[in-house]
């Protein structure tokens, strides 16, 4: 009885934190996976919480990759990103588990709090058209980075993005792109190392369907208040559970 009392508990706090992180990314269309490894990682282990988190990625950057006007013209713009980006992801997600769980934590408390910076003080730098190709490369290998140890590769791919000045449509479609064929090395790189594995399929289906219903209940939610307030707010917040997190993380490594 007490397992199954454990289970439910998971699985209701899954369909809650995906619910709320659907919501946001609705209303501010960004921040699904740092909301939900946020909220997560309170509750379970961090490499627990990459594992729930593949599954409502995927799901709703497939989504969202879905109303992309022109995947062939993505294709061809973003190409080097992507499979830069790729690589180092094959190579990252594969030892995010021999980090164990306390580096694990750093590493997704430095990827929120680079994130929250980034949105709430970054500077539009405007990126050259010659500059491009070089750009993809670098940044690429960033997010492959992020993305392979912590799941969050938002932030280099929402700089190289705005940097290029894109409009809000392209931004939309360029990211669901992006992050969409992220999934796929993630996929096999914690797969291969249990980080995500059969046990966390219900669980991330769970997630992935009140993710998409937030996502709905966001859209609608953006229409009556301030996104740019409520932007500012969600992002304070990450920064306080971020640093949190953090210092939880740093505390372990301390000496008794």
């Amino acid at each position: 009885f007490m397992s199954l009392f454990e289970v439910d508990s998971v699985t209701l706090l899954v369909a809650l934190v995906f619910l709320l992180a659907g919501t946001i990314k609705g209303v501010i269309g960004i921040g699904l996976p740092t909301t939900a490894l946020t909220f997560l990682t309170l509750s379970v282990s961090p490499l627990t919480a990459l594992g729930l988190n593949f599954l409502p990625m995927l799901i709703t950057n497939l989504y969202q990759l879905k109303q992309a006007d022109d995947i062939g013209g993505l294709c061809r713009s973003y190409w080097r990103f992507a499979v830069v980006m790729i690589g180092f992801m094959a190579v990252f997600s594969w030892l995010a588990a021999s980090f164990g769980d306390d580096v694990i934590k750093l590493m997704i408390a430095l990827s929120i709090l680079a994130f929250t910076v980034n949105q709430l003080f970054g500077h539009a730098l405007y990126l050259p058209p010659h500059l491009d190709k070089p750009a993809q490369y670098g940044l690429g290998g960033v997010a492959g980075i992020l993305g392979g140890l912590t799941s969050v590769w938002g932030v280099p791919v929402t700089i190289y993005l705005v940097m290029k000045n894109v409009t809000p449509k392209q931004f939309v479609d360029a990211s669901g792109f992006l992050i969409s064929l992220g999934c796929v090395p993630i996929f096999f790189g914690y797969s291969m190392t249990s980080v995500f594995h059969s046990g966390l399929i219900a669980d991330g289906l769970v997630g992935s369907a009140t993710a998409l219903i937030g996502f709905s209940i966001g859209e609608r939610i953006r229409a009556f208040v301030s996104a740019p307030y409520f932007r500012k707010v969600v992002l304070v917040m990450f920064s306080i559970m971020g640093l949190r997190l953090g210092y939880s993380a740093l505390v372990s490594f301390i000496p008794a």
